[in-house]
């Protein structure tokens, strides 16, 4: 045991070096295998583009341009193999930030600073829209999906809604009846005081109802 233990330390050199080599091997197919999936990341942005550019065009926002800005980290220039994997991520060697350009002729900037409510819900409405048959829930629920837009547009949030419920179960908060009229059943939303404490209510409503609930809030299905 002795002998085995001493021979153990005698060769921890070796063994460090082999495990080196072998951690320096590991790390480049991880790198080769992050530059396919930023290839792939960059194309599918392209292919995205496209897409939520033509939903955005038929809610309003025909003038503005969307785009996926992805940025690659560089690979570490040391030979270190501790430092091999420096800047890879769980899901490769790209960060991503989603990017608007509200009108012709202006620089894309950051969505998430100066999209307005109304924009945001639309956008988010257009992913969704787009992604819907990727996802592996049946429900999907719009909350606030009316933020900032009324009329025309707010009908064809509607139609939206209606399409995606074509595949998915819709559940949607809205207080604009060019949204609910879409909805196949309707929910009202009430809060009240009951003993001291607030307890919320919802109620199917029939017909009539529907008809004569004017401006409360609704939830449609």
């Amino acid at each position: 045991e002795i002998q085995q233990e001493l021979n153990a330390l005698q060769g921890s050199s070796q063994r460090i070096d082999t495990i080196t080599e072998e951690l320096k091997r590991e790390a480049q197919q991880l790198w080769t295998l992050a530059e396919e999936i930023s290839h792939k990341r960059q194309q599918a942005a392209q292919k995205l583009k496209k897409f939520i550019e033509q939903e955005l065009a038929t809610i309003g926002m025909k003038k503005t341009g969307f785009f996926t800005m992805v940025q690659k980290v560089e690979r570490p220039a040391s030979e270190d193999a501790s430092c091999g994997l420096g800047g890879l991520y769980a899901r490769g060697m790209d960060t991503a930030e989603f990017y608007i350009a509200p009108n012709v002729g202006e620089e894309p900037r950051p969505l998430s600073k100066i999209a307005s409510g109304g924009e945001l819900s639309r956008i988010v409405l257009a992913i969704k829209k787009i992604l819907a048959g990727h996802y592996r829930v049946g429900t999907l629920l719009f909350d606030e999906v009316d933020a900032g837009i009324g009329g025309a547009v707010a009908e064809s949030v509607g139609e939206k809604l209606k399409e995606i419920s074509r595949t998915h179960q819709v559940l949607c908060i809205t207080h604009l009846p060019q949204i609910a009229c879409f909805g196949i059943a309707h929910f009202s939303v009430r809060k009240c005081i009951q003993d001291g404490r607030t307890v919320t209510s919802v109620k199917l409503l029939d017909d009539d109802e529907r008809l004569h609930l004017g401006r409360q809030r609704l939830v449609s299905v």
